[in-house]
């Protein structure tokens, strides 16, 4: 076996391997967002190679013919292929663009909403506090009520004629 031979088979194999790994992406991730059109596209150039490589005792002329053919239709398919590939990544990219419109949508409710929470905790905090300080002005009035009825036996039982006469 010479070199070329040996490139040949190579090169064939290989063709052969890129289509069954085409047909492989079909089946776990679906023709819808593979594409029959590569897989066919890169069966057809591994059966060209394989026809090309095979001596066919037929005219010259017919197989030029229907090797030019095969080429365009290989042509076709890997445009077709490509179109695919092309409105996939269209939709992935509408997809993100509004993913992005989403989540900054998100964001800015997030923050609203951060802000009406912080704006009521300051409220809540100012109510806290406000009750904090009725609640120490009414214990100093109830200190100052008890210490007022503590000095007002006391006065009353110090200054009798003062009673007497707060009682005309």
């Amino acid at each position: 076996m010479n070199l070329d031979t040996l490139l040949n088979v190579v090169a064939g194999a290989l063709q052969f391997v890129v289509a069954a790994y085409a047909l492989r992406l079909n089946r776990v991730f679906g023709p819808a967002r593979v594409g029959w059109s590569l897989f066919c596209a890169f069966m057809l150039l591994a059966l060209l190679h394989l026809f090309q490589s095979v001596p066919i005792s037929h005219a010259e002329e017919s197989s030029a013919i229907t090797l030019e053919v095969i080429y365009s239709l290989i042509s076709l398919l890997l445009l077709a292929g490509l179109a695919h590939i092309e409105a996939l990544f269209k939709e992935r990219l509408r997809f993100e663009q509004t993913e992005l419109r989403l989540r900054a949508g998100l964001e800015a409710e997030v923050q609203k909403k951060t802000a009406y929470l912080t704006r009521a905790i300051e409220a809540l905090q100012d109510e806290i506090d406000a009750r904090k300080l009725m609640a120490t002005e009414l214990e100093a009035h109830i200190d100052l009520l008890k210490i007022c009825r503590r000095t007002e036996p006391a006065e009353m039982h110090g200054e009798p004629e003062m009673l007497h006469l707060m009682r005309f």
